[in-house]
């Protein structure tokens, strides 16, 4: 059984683990594994920033969504009791919790568990911090991973990921059913980010390219804008943080072509967007299904909106 001083790390700090940025996030994924199962594809699953896989949470939007109509039978919430199922089902609790605090599983632990029951055929996980790394193989050797633990990887990378990732997809060691995420911090609105979004700008041609040419399944980014409400508004509404930076926000969809193009965009409290790039047969189920997944958080959402 995990302990909650096994989850706790010196450098990261998790008081955003399990908002509603996450929670819409992995309901994202969670629908994109649900559509390519039903094609019986179980897809290589590849995340460029994992995390630590499980999460000790007091954050008031886990509070308030596990207390929702439906949250528990909701396809977040099965995954969520599904990874803290008793042993060998599950990870089991997590001991030593404090009041006000709930385990939350991140999406390592829910794509781990989607290995085990033969939704995913690999998931590998890449993170530069080795304080996250060392919680990362903590996690895996959890006795419920034993029988698919050659199957969960951990790249010991200490640079980008990004750019790690990008030489690989150069090389051409990513096949049709491989499926990347993207989770980086607020980087489409800093000066200071201008190399990272140029190598956002270099990722989302080449999986757009690949995605269009079957030869890579899907792949998705993760946009957040911190605080910065109004840098959000900007980008989604207006003509972009700043006029438009270059390699922003709205420059970096425009890369992709529109019938391989899905946007989420939500917002409690703050502003999150999800791009999905996925091939044109499966794009129109798949928006379908995100509607119908994250239905169960609406009425906690002051915006949630699905640009196909």
């Amino acid at each position: 059984m995990l302990n909650r001083d096994d989850l706790l790390s010196p450098s990261i700090q998790d008081k955003n683990a399990g908002n509603s940025g996450d929670q819409v996030k992995h309901l994202i994924y969670l629908s994109l594994l649900r559509e390519l199962n039903n094609r019986e594809v179980n897809p290589d699953v590849v995340e460029a920033h994992g995390g630590k896989g499980v999460y000790v949470s007091s954050h008031r939007h886990l509070l308030r969504s596990r207390g929702l109509p439906g949250y528990q039978d909701s396809l977040l919430g099965r995954a969520q009791t599904a990874c803290f199922a008793e042993p060998p089902a599950g990870l089991g609790g997590i001991s030593g919790l404090r009041l006000g605090e709930v385990p939350y599983a991140g999406s390592v632990a829910m794509h781990a568990q989607e290995v085990k029951a033969g939704r995913c055929s690999s998931l590998t996980i890449l993170d530069k911090d080795p304080g996250v790394q060392a919680i990362l193989e903590r996690v895996v050797s959890e006795p419920c991973f034993s029988a698919v633990h050659g199957r969960l990887a951990i790249e010991k990378q200490y640079g980008d990921s990004e750019q790690f990732l990008l030489s690989r997809l150069a090389d051409g060691q990513f096949g049709p059913h491989h499926v990347l995420h993207f989770d980086p911090f607020a980087f489409v609105m800093s000066q200071a980010d201008l190399m990272t979004r140029m190598t956002y700008g270099r990722l989302v041609q080449e999986c757009d390219s690949r995605i269009g040419e079957k030869a890579l399944k899907s792949a998705s980014i993760f946009f957040t804008w911190g605080s910065n409400g109004t840098a959000a508004l900007a980008d989604l509404d207006g003509n972009g943080y700043d006029g438009g930076i270059p390699d922003g926000y709205q420059a970096l969809l425009s890369l992709v072509a529109p019938e391989r193009r899905i946007v989420v965009v939500w917002c409690w409290e703050m502003y999150f967007a999800q791009l999905v790039i996925v091939s044109a047969d499966l794009k129109d189920q798949l928006v379908k299904r995100i509607e119908t997944e994250t239905a169960v958080l609406r009425p906690l959402l002051s915006r949630l909106q699905i640009v196909a």
